[in-house]
């Protein structure tokens, strides 16, 4: 019988993220929450169009923040991983993994962004057998980026269709958090506005949605870890 499936992954998340969630949700907001915020208030406009995107914006407000961003994941990785140790262990380790973890995480988004330019399916597909275990992998066993990927390939054998359905479901809950957060930050805008509070506004509505992004990146985190941790536990 399978050891790990969607749905008992979802539910380890959120019990997970339901029991230490302040803790992790500090941990990563430095990394995933003030880099959002920052963006929003002092970088390039979003643009309105695809003819609008240029590389400063693909810059500002993709790589830069995915990067940083990625290291509070990792830090979340690790507290969930080990929830005896303390945040300042959770950052000294990811400080320590992340080059390869971002090699990895380069190395593999080739395969994955094909998969992505085909169907959506083979690219979640991918991403699961790939790069999803990678973070726990580094934290936990070390090794070199190939060796993470292919340590993540193996881990996997068997478990795609369950991880890419759990992927599939959180892609839905990233979605939903981001509609939810953006519209409460453009309403609270719209009320700060109207009392004459412009810049407030303007902050609420940068602070908002990078609150909901600090969530999704805790949760990857967590995800993660308690699938590597499933799946490297010997068989019974």
């Amino acid at each position: 019988m399978d050891r790990l499936s969607a749905a008992a992954l979802w539910d380890m998340m959120s019990a997970t993220l339901r029991a230490d969630l302040p803790r992790l949700f500090f941990l990563a907001a430095p990394f995933a929450l003030l880099p959002a915020v920052a963006v929003e208030l002092f970088g390039p406009p979003a643009p309105t169009s695809v003819d609008q995107i240029s590389n400063q914006q693909l810059l500002w407000r993709l790589a830069l923040p995915s990067l940083i961003g990625a290291f509070g994941q990792l830090a979340a990785t690790h507290l969930v991983l080990r929830p005896d140790q303390t945040p300042r262990d959770a950052l000294l380790a990811a400080l320590a993994a992340f080059p390869v973890f971002v090699l990895a995480q380069l190395a593999g988004s080739l395969p994955v962004g094909l998969g992505l330019l085909l169907l959506l399916v083979p690219g979640l597909w991918l991403f699961a057998r790939l790069l999803f275990l990678s973070g726990a992998v580094g934290l936990a066993e070390g090794g070199s980026a190939i060796a993470l990927l292919r340590r993540s390939w193996a881990l996997s054998e068997g478990h795609g269709l369950q991880l890419s359905l759990f992927l599939l479901l959180g892609l839905f809950g990233v979605v939903g958090i981001s509609i939810l957060g953006e519209g409460a930050g453009a309403a609270l805008d719209v009320v700060a506005r109207g009392a004459g509070l412009a810049s407030i506004g303007r902050f609420l509505h940068a602070l908002v949605p990078a609150v909901g992004n600090c969530l999704v990146t805790v949760g990857i985190g967590a995800a993660s870890a308690l699938a590597y941790r499933l799946l490297a536990r010997p068989a019974r």
